[in-house]
């Protein structure tokens, strides 16, 4: 799991950790203002499925970080603005265009399945999902 993540560090963008300090990410937090460690905490609520409750037990198993669920729900508010801007860095550095407006551009997400009928004469469902992501995007709330 650690090469995973520092394979994912060479993605990040040139000056990433500056930007979390630059947009309160770390303000307030009490024992270790690592960004490194935020960013790897932050992603285990949204982009795993887990409760706050869960999130917080496995980031101090871990020890990536001692947070109570209040606390962690308040980071992961203070942090969307840190997160809009590494996405709208790795848009940029990617050439991806914007907006005249200077906006990030609006993306669809497209998701498919298939879902097959028990039995042998089951019928076979694909279903796509797609949803429409306005520019500015990354925000988090309870």
């Amino acid at each position: 799991m650690k090469e995973d993540w520092e394979l994912l560090m060479d993605f990040l963008p040139e000056g990433w950790e500056g930007m979390a300090v630059q947009s309160g990410a770390l303000k307030g937090l009490r024992r270790d203002r690592s960004a490194e460690r935020l960013l790897r905490v932050l992603p285990l609520h949204p982009g795993c499925g887990h409760s706050l409750s869960e999130t917080a037990v496995r980031a101090r198993r871990s020890g990536l970080a001692e947070l109570s669920t209040v606390a962690l729900m308040k980071r992961l508010v203070k942090a969307g603005p840190w997160l809009r801007a590494l996405c709208q860095a790795l848009f940029a550095e990617r050439g991806l265009p914007r907006h005249p407006s200077g906006q990030s551009p609006e993306m669809r997400l497209v998701d498919a399945t298939t879902v097959r009928e028990p039995g042998k004469t089951g019928s076979l469902w694909r279903i796509h999902h797609s949803v429409r992501v306005p520019p500015r995007c990354v925000t988090i709330s309870f």
